[in-house]
């Protein structure tokens, strides 16, 4: 069995709504000034409107059985507002962070992903793609997140008979290419 640290970081985007981004720490580690040290070094390319806020506090997840086993206490507690401006943004449109492991599982590699929605108009080349600066910032920043060895990427049990998992970030890789979030509420 392995109990992991969940930390939901909670998304405000003003137009586009709410939002939550899950990061997964074993049950030793903090992970949250890591997250702030990453959220503050991308905050200049999204809206004023969006603000992040990491919690101190959580659940942990038994990996085995998908279901929650405890809470853990002692992170540090951040509210981080974005400095992009309050230009123009496009809400549902950004980019992404791919967090990579070294594991496979059932014949696919084992990757996590992380959708950074809106960013501002000026984060997009004219060509409709991420600009070049912005994709190095998010780049320096999500590999720094990776470096710290403290991000796991959890899988939840699927097959038969049920596998899960819990691996180690190891690195991160931002795609030159925009992405788009749409609601499944309707």
């Amino acid at each position: 069995m392995a109990t992991l640290k969940r930390v939901p970081v909670s998304w405000t985007t003003g137009i586009g709504g709410t939002g939550v981004s899950i990061f997964y720490s074993d049950a030793a580690t903090d992970v949250t000034t890591n997250l702030a040290t990453f959220i503050n070094a991308i905050k200049g390319l999204f809206p004023n409107a969006v603000t992040w806020s990491i919690p101190a506090a959580g659940d942990t997840i038994d990996t085995d059985t998908d279901q929650l086993n405890g809470a853990w206490t002692g992170g540090t507690a951040a509210s981080i507002t974005a400095t992009g401006g309050t230009g123009n943004y496009v809400a549902g449109t950004g980019g992404m962070v791919r967090w990579i492991t070294g594991a496979v599982v059932n014949g696919r590699k084992v990757q996590g992903r992380t959708y950074l929605v809106p960013l501002i108009t000026g984060a997009f080349d004219s060509d409709g793609t991420l600009n070049n600066t912005n994709v190095a910032t998010i780049q320096a920043a999500a590999t720094t997140l990776a470096g710290a060895g403290k991000l796991f990427v959890y899988s939840r049990p699927h097959g038969s008979p049920p596998v899960s998992g819990a691996d180690q970030v190891l690195a991160a890789v931002v795609p030159d290419r925009v992405t788009s979030l749409r609601t499944r509420r309707s």
